[in-house]
Protein backbone atom coordinates (compact mmCIF):
# COMPACT_ATOMS: atom_id res chain seq x y z
CA UNK A 1 0.00 0.00 0.00
CA UNK A 2 1.12 3.55 -0.78
CA UNK A 3 -0.41 6.73 0.63
CA UNK A 4 -0.49 9.82 -1.58
CA UNK A 5 -1.65 13.40 -1.13
CA UNK A 6 -4.27 14.41 -3.68
CA UNK A 7 -5.83 17.87 -3.40
CA UNK A 8 -4.91 17.92 0.31
CA UNK A 9 -6.51 14.53 0.92
CA UNK A 10 -4.76 11.31 1.84
CA UNK A 11 -5.62 8.43 -0.47
CA UNK A 12 -4.31 4.90 -0.19
CA UNK A 13 -3.28 2.96 -3.30
CA UNK A 14 -3.69 -0.79 -2.81
CA UNK A 15 -2.07 -3.58 -4.79
CA UNK A 16 -5.48 -4.95 -5.79
CA UNK A 17 -6.03 -1.83 -7.90
CA UNK A 18 -8.33 0.34 -5.80
CA UNK A 19 -8.14 3.64 -3.93
CA UNK A 20 -9.24 4.01 -0.34
CA UNK A 21 -10.09 7.39 1.13
CA UNK A 22 -9.67 6.62 4.80
CA UNK A 23 -11.18 9.86 6.15
CA UNK A 24 -14.38 9.28 4.16
CA UNK A 25 -14.31 5.46 4.47
CA UNK A 26 -14.76 5.55 0.70
CA UNK A 27 -13.60 2.86 -1.74
CA UNK A 28 -12.94 3.86 -5.36
CA UNK A 29 -12.72 1.25 -8.14
CA UNK A 30 -13.12 1.24 -11.90
CA UNK A 31 -14.05 -0.98 -14.82
CA UNK A 32 -15.57 -4.09 -13.28
CA UNK A 33 -17.00 -5.08 -16.69
CA UNK A 34 -19.49 -7.44 -15.11
CA UNK A 35 -20.71 -10.22 -17.43
CA UNK A 36 -17.91 -9.79 -19.95
CA UNK A 37 -17.54 -13.57 -20.03
CA UNK A 38 -21.19 -14.17 -20.85
CA UNK A 39 -21.06 -11.50 -23.58
CA UNK A 40 -18.34 -13.51 -25.35
CA UNK A 41 -20.40 -16.68 -25.01
CA UNK A 42 -23.21 -15.03 -26.99
CA UNK A 43 -20.84 -14.68 -29.97
CA UNK A 44 -19.66 -18.29 -29.70
CA UNK A 45 -16.39 -17.52 -27.87
CA UNK A 46 -16.41 -19.58 -24.73
CA UNK A 47 -14.83 -18.07 -21.64
CA UNK A 48 -15.58 -19.60 -18.21
CA UNK A 49 -18.63 -17.58 -17.06
CA UNK A 50 -17.44 -16.89 -13.52
CA UNK A 51 -15.89 -13.46 -13.95
CA UNK A 52 -18.76 -11.51 -12.37
CA UNK A 53 -18.89 -13.70 -9.29
CA UNK A 54 -15.11 -13.54 -8.79
CA UNK A 55 -15.04 -9.76 -9.30
CA UNK A 56 -17.91 -9.05 -6.91
CA UNK A 57 -16.65 -11.51 -4.32
CA UNK A 58 -13.24 -9.78 -4.29
CA UNK A 59 -14.96 -6.42 -4.02
CA UNK A 60 -17.14 -7.49 -1.09
CA UNK A 61 -14.13 -8.90 0.77
CA UNK A 62 -12.28 -5.60 0.32
CA UNK A 63 -15.32 -3.59 1.46
CA UNK A 64 -15.63 -5.69 4.62
CA UNK A 65 -11.92 -5.59 5.37
CA UNK A 66 -11.74 -1.80 5.21
CA UNK A 67 -15.13 -1.12 6.82
CA UNK A 68 -16.23 0.89 3.79
CA UNK A 69 -19.32 3.09 3.98
CA UNK A 70 -19.28 4.54 0.47
CA UNK A 71 -18.35 2.96 -2.86
CA UNK A 72 -17.60 4.94 -6.02
CA UNK A 73 -17.63 2.92 -9.25
CA UNK A 74 -15.89 4.89 -12.01
CA UNK A 75 -17.82 3.50 -14.95
CA UNK A 76 -18.03 0.35 -17.08
CA UNK A 77 -19.33 -1.48 -14.04
CA UNK A 78 -21.29 -3.51 -16.60
CA UNK A 79 -19.80 -4.80 -19.83
CA UNK A 80 -22.89 -3.94 -21.90
CA UNK A 81 -26.47 -2.77 -21.55
CA UNK A 82 -27.86 -6.31 -21.19
CA UNK A 83 -25.27 -7.53 -18.69
CA UNK A 84 -27.56 -7.51 -15.67
CA UNK A 85 -30.07 -9.71 -17.52
CA UNK A 86 -27.40 -12.39 -18.00
CA UNK A 87 -26.35 -12.46 -14.34
CA UNK A 88 -26.93 -15.71 -12.49
CA UNK A 89 -29.01 -15.61 -9.31
CA UNK A 90 -25.80 -16.10 -7.34
CA UNK A 91 -24.20 -13.04 -8.93
CA UNK A 92 -27.38 -10.93 -8.56
CA UNK A 93 -27.46 -11.80 -4.88
CA UNK A 94 -23.90 -10.50 -4.37
CA UNK A 95 -24.64 -7.36 -6.36
CA UNK A 96 -27.82 -6.63 -4.42
CA UNK A 97 -26.03 -7.11 -1.09
CA UNK A 98 -23.66 -4.30 -2.04
CA UNK A 99 -26.53 -2.02 -3.05
CA UNK A 100 -28.45 -2.75 0.16
CA UNK A 101 -25.61 -2.29 2.64
CA UNK A 102 -23.56 0.58 1.22
CA UNK A 103 -23.92 3.93 -0.47
CA UNK A 104 -22.97 3.22 -4.08
CA UNK A 105 -22.19 5.93 -6.64
CA UNK A 106 -22.33 4.81 -10.27
CA UNK A 107 -20.38 6.92 -12.76
CA UNK A 108 -21.51 6.35 -16.34
CA UNK A 109 -19.03 4.49 -18.55
CA UNK A 110 -18.93 4.16 -22.33
CA UNK A 111 -20.10 0.52 -22.12
CA UNK A 112 -23.18 1.66 -20.19
CA UNK A 113 -24.32 4.54 -22.36
CA UNK A 114 -27.48 2.68 -23.43
CA UNK A 115 -28.37 1.17 -20.07
CA UNK A 116 -31.75 1.98 -18.57
CA UNK A 117 -32.24 0.74 -15.02
CA UNK A 118 -34.93 2.16 -12.78
CA UNK A 119 -33.14 1.33 -9.54
CA UNK A 120 -29.69 2.67 -10.53
CA UNK A 121 -28.74 6.31 -10.96
CA UNK A 122 -25.74 6.94 -13.21
CA UNK A 123 -23.71 10.15 -12.90
CA UNK A 124 -21.87 11.67 -15.84
CA UNK A 125 -19.68 13.24 -13.16
CA UNK A 126 -19.69 12.99 -9.39
CA UNK A 127 -17.98 15.67 -7.29
CA UNK A 128 -16.87 15.32 -3.69
CA UNK A 129 -14.55 17.76 -1.88
CA UNK A 130 -13.68 19.40 -5.20
CA UNK A 131 -12.52 16.10 -6.71
CA UNK A 132 -14.27 15.12 -9.94
CA UNK A 133 -15.00 11.43 -10.37
CA UNK A 134 -15.41 10.66 -14.09
CA UNK A 135 -15.02 7.66 -16.35
CA UNK A 136 -12.49 8.99 -18.86
CA UNK A 137 -9.76 11.54 -18.08
CA UNK A 138 -10.12 15.02 -19.59
CA UNK A 139 -7.59 17.76 -20.28
CA UNK A 140 -8.95 20.23 -17.76
CA UNK A 141 -7.37 21.86 -14.73
CA UNK A 142 -9.58 20.07 -12.24
CA UNK A 143 -8.73 17.40 -9.71
CA UNK A 144 -10.06 14.25 -11.29
CA UNK A 145 -10.10 10.51 -10.70
CA UNK A 146 -11.00 8.24 -13.61
CA UNK A 147 -10.59 4.81 -15.18
CA UNK A 148 -11.45 3.74 -18.75
CA UNK A 149 -7.93 3.11 -20.12
CA UNK A 150 -7.10 0.01 -18.03
CA UNK A 151 -3.45 1.15 -17.76
CA UNK A 152 -0.62 -1.38 -17.57
CA UNK A 153 3.15 -0.90 -17.42
CA UNK A 154 6.14 -3.11 -18.17
CA UNK A 155 9.48 -3.19 -16.39
CA UNK A 156 12.62 -5.23 -16.99
CA UNK A 157 14.14 -7.36 -14.25
CA UNK A 158 17.39 -8.90 -15.48
CA UNK A 159 16.38 -10.50 -18.77
CA UNK A 160 12.68 -10.73 -17.91
CA UNK A 161 9.94 -8.33 -18.88
CA UNK A 162 7.11 -8.06 -16.37
CA UNK A 163 3.79 -6.43 -17.22
CA UNK A 164 1.27 -5.54 -14.53
CA UNK A 165 -1.68 -3.25 -13.96
CA UNK A 166 -0.75 0.20 -12.77
CA UNK A 167 -2.19 3.45 -11.48
CA UNK A 168 -1.18 6.78 -13.03
CA UNK A 169 -0.72 9.93 -10.93
CA UNK A 170 -0.07 13.15 -12.85
CA UNK A 171 -0.45 16.33 -10.78
CA UNK A 172 -4.21 16.85 -10.77
CA UNK A 173 -5.32 13.45 -12.07
CA UNK A 174 -5.39 9.81 -11.12
CA UNK A 175 -6.19 7.04 -13.61
CA UNK A 176 -7.11 3.71 -12.05
CA UNK A 177 -6.53 0.25 -13.52
CA UNK A 178 -9.42 -2.08 -14.29
CA UNK A 179 -10.75 -4.16 -11.41
CA UNK A 180 -12.62 -6.80 -13.43
CA UNK A 181 -11.39 -10.37 -13.82
CA UNK A 182 -11.36 -10.50 -17.64
CA UNK A 183 -10.28 -6.97 -18.50
CA UNK A 184 -7.22 -6.35 -20.62
CA UNK A 185 -4.82 -3.44 -20.40
CA UNK A 186 -3.42 -0.49 -22.34
CA UNK A 187 0.30 0.24 -22.09
CA UNK A 188 1.05 3.62 -20.53
CA UNK A 189 3.16 4.46 -23.60
CA UNK A 190 0.16 4.12 -25.88
CA UNK A 191 -0.73 7.23 -27.91
CA UNK A 192 -4.14 7.46 -26.21
CA UNK A 193 -2.49 8.07 -22.83
CA UNK A 194 0.09 10.62 -24.00
CA UNK A 195 -1.98 13.65 -22.94
CA UNK A 196 -2.10 12.32 -19.38
CA UNK A 197 1.27 10.62 -18.79
CA UNK A 198 4.18 13.01 -18.39
CA UNK A 199 7.82 12.09 -17.77
CA UNK A 200 7.41 13.14 -14.14
CA UNK A 201 4.16 11.22 -13.62
CA UNK A 202 4.18 8.68 -10.84
CA UNK A 203 3.39 5.18 -12.02
CA UNK A 204 2.29 2.79 -9.29
CA UNK A 205 3.10 -0.73 -10.43
CA UNK A 206 0.69 -3.22 -8.84
CA UNK A 207 1.77 -6.78 -8.12
CA UNK A 208 0.37 -9.58 -5.98
CA UNK A 209 2.89 -8.68 -3.28
CA UNK A 210 3.03 -4.91 -3.17
CA UNK A 211 2.77 -1.47 -4.81
CA UNK A 212 5.96 -0.15 -6.43
CA UNK A 213 6.45 3.48 -7.39
CA UNK A 214 8.29 4.61 -10.54
CA UNK A 215 8.58 7.78 -12.56
CA UNK A 216 7.18 7.39 -16.06
CA UNK A 217 10.55 8.46 -17.53
CA UNK A 218 12.26 5.54 -15.78
CA UNK A 219 10.02 2.87 -17.31
CA UNK A 220 11.92 1.84 -20.43
CA UNK A 221 10.58 -1.66 -21.11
Amino acid sequence: MKTINFNDNELQIHKEGFLYWLEKKCLIVSDLHLEKGSSYAVTGQFIPPYDSYETLNRLINIIRKHKVKKLILLGDTFHDEKAINRMSNKVKSLFNKILEKYEVIFVLGNHESKMKMHNLNFHQEYIMDNIHFIHEAVNKKIFQISGHFHPVASIKLSSKKITEKCLIHSKNLLILPSFGEFTGGLDIKNEALKPFVKSTSNIYFLTKKSVYQFKAKDITA
